[in-house]
Formats: structure tokens, C-alpha cells, sequence
């Protein structure tokens, strides 16, 4: 008999996390379980106020999903598309999850894919200098830090940040500058950092991506808030140098390999990104992570409660269990 179970969590991180439109310390998620032959497969839902969802909404939603056949999954997620991409994606992480533990291999080999061995980015939020460089000194070893940016004095940060960390540098602005002001920005960065993420707001459309993008050449630039699903993609090719994918954004898995082959076959780079997500949620992500350029999963690493384990950090690089399904598990109570 199946069962499906919805639990709404809050995980904390280790302190405020502030980007340029919001900041916070408390994030609500939700986790969906499927259980079935005595295997219990788990997805998380990481809803971001940015797409018009919260937890309560997405976890509602989650109650009322019909799966006919969880080995079905093309046809269980078809009649459930009206979710909210977040419950969504919940619901086909848990599918995959819940295949791959009944199969006995992990969720990277149900889809064909090599062992994944990601490195991923680690975020500094938007704080005062003298934080975030200390941040980046703490955090030598750490391949790939990325600052987040929200204004001219936070450029400011990130010069002092590129004097004492040999990391490699992406910035993200998370759509806080105007057209005019990208296009400066994008030019000052030039030789500094190694990728711009969503310098303007999605609403100011491709054309204004194109034009940021040009003053930015050779540095790419990719669009996240203007890339929430592959319907997405094809405006924006020869716009950006790439998209951002987030399976919290895409709907899960499957949506975000509708995402990879979209932009690969409009020869875009691809950057594999996170909500602040607990272990399960990144986990997800991480067994596609092979197909992608640029790999931002950090969320995880900026917990001070993350409730699953399973995945091993180690400065910035993401050590998966080669458990069956997800590899992710409760974590032992503290």
C-alpha cells in the first residue's frame, strides 16, 4: 500500500544570510515522503518568496498529489503539474528517490549519468567589509567563493575580498541593478571575478541580459531570476552566456534535465544553483550535477541544523554516499 507523508521544517543558518532584496536566518521547508514495500523515498521543497510560494501554501499543495503508479513517473508528474514548482520538484526528487532505493543503486546511475564529483561555490552574503573579508580569509582552501552584491559599496567588499582570498570570484546581484548600471558594473569586473549572475531585474528582459553580457565578454554572465523553467531558455539564448538551474525553481530532476538539454542544444553554459536547502534538497541536485559548467550547491554548508545527512562537505567540494536513492538519511538528533 502506499503512503505519502508532508512535513513542514525550519532550518536555521549559521547567521543572517542577507542578499540585495531580502534577508534572513529562517527558512521554511517542507519534506514529502513516499513510502511503499517498505522503501521510503524523500524529496524537499525549498519555496522562495521571490516565485510566490511559502511553505504552508506548498506543503497544502503536497497534500493533495496522486501518484497512480510511482514507477510511472513521467505520467504521475504530468497529472500533478498544477503544483507549485517547489512541491513539484519535492514530489519528483521523492520519485526518483524511491525508484532508485528499490532498485539498489544510486539516483546518478538510475539516470545513466557517471558518479558525480561536484565542486561547488561557497556564498558570502551581504554584510559589512571587515565580515567578509574576514569570511574569505576563514574560507582559504575553498576553491570558489561567491559575493553577493546589492550595490556600489559591496564592489567595494569584493575588491578587498579578491586582496587576500586566491579563490576564484563570481558575484551575484540578484537583479539589483539598473540596465546602465550592469553594463558599468560588468565592465569594472572584467579580470576580477569569473562569472556574473542576474545583474538586472528579470523584468527588464533579454535585450538588457544582451547588453550586459557584451560589456561583460569574455566573463559570462548568466541569468537566474529570468530562468525559471525551460520555456525560458530559448529567449534568452545569444542574450546571456547561460542559465541558472535550480530543480526548487524547474520542479525537480526531470525538469531540470528538460533545462540542461534546452540550453546545451542553444549552446549555452549552465550553472546549477540552491535555495538555502537542507542535505536532502542539495543531494538532489548534486546527483545531475556532472552535466553542469558552474555548480553553486551550497546551501547545506550555510546550515547551522541541517536535519539529513549523508553528503560530506569538504571545503566546497560535495562527497555523495553511494547509498541507494538520494543517499540522504535523518540525521541522528543532536
Amino acid at each position: 500500500m502506499l503512503k505519502t507523508q508532508v512535513r513542514t521544517i525550519t532550518v536555521h543558518t549559521k547567521r543572517t544570510f542577507a542578499i540585495a532584496r531580502s534577508s534572513d536566518d529562517a527558512f521554511g521547508r517542507v519534506v514529502f515522503e513516499i513510502e511503499e514495500d517498505g522503501f521510503v523515498g524523500r524529496g524537499e521543497a525549498a519555496p522562495s518568496e521571490r516565485y510566490g510560494q511559502d511553505a504552508e501554501g506548498v506543503a497544502a499543495a503536497l497534500e493533495d498529489v496522486e501518484i497512480p503508479d510511482p514507477w510511472d513517473m513521467e505520467t504521475t508528474l504530468r497529472r500533478n503539474a498544477g503544483l507549485p514548482p517547489a512541491a513539484h520538484g519535492a514530489l519528483d526528487n521523492a520519485l526518483h528517490d524511491l525508484a532508485a532505493k528499490r532498485l539498489g543503486v544510486p539516483v546518478y546511475r538510475l539516470l545513466g549519468l557517471g558518479k558525480p564529483e561536484p565542486v561547488s561555490a561557497y556564498t558570502l552574503g551581504i554584510a559589512d567589509r571587515e565580515t567578509t573579508v574576514a569570511d574569505a580569509e576563514r574560507l582559504r582552501g575553498y576553491p570558489i567563493l561567491k559575493v553577493k552584491i546589492g550595490g556600489w559599496g559591496d564592489v567595494e567588499t569584493l575588491r578587498a575580498v579578491r586582496e587576500v582570498s586566491d579563490a576564484e570570484l563570481w558575484v551575484d546581484a540578484n537583479e539589483a541593478f539598473s540596465t546602465d548600471e550592469a553594463v558599468e558594473l560588468a565592465r569594472e569586473l572584467r579580470g576580477m571575478v569569473g562569472m556574473i549572475e542576474q545583474p538586472v531585474p528579470a523584468s527588464a528582459g533579454p535585450e538588457a541580459l544582451r547588453a550586459v553580457t557584451e560589456a561583460a565578454h569574455p566573463v559570462p554572465v548568466i541569468a537566474d531570476e529570468g530562468a525559471v523553467d525551460a520555456r525560458d531558455v530559448p529567449k534568452l539564448a545569444g542574450c546571456v552566456s547561460g542559465v541558472n538551474v535550480k530543480l526548487a525553481k524547474c520542479g525537480g530532476i526531470r525538469g531540470a534535465l528538460e533545462m540542461v538539454h534546452t540550453a546545451r542544444a542553444h549552446g549555452m553554459k549552465l550553472m546549477l544553483g540552491c535555495m538555502v536547502e537542507t542535505s536532502l534538497g542539495i543531494a538532489a541536485a548534486a546527483h545531475v550535477s556532472g552535466l553542469f559548467d558552474f555548480v553553486d550547491l551550497d546551501g547545506a554548508m550555510l546550515l547551522a541544523d541541517d536535519p539529513f545527512a549523508g553528503p560530506v562537505y569538504d571545503k566546497g567540494h560535495i562527497l555523495l554516499s553511494d547509498a541507494p536513492g538520494l543517499g540522504v538519511w535523518p540525521a541522528e538528533p543532536q
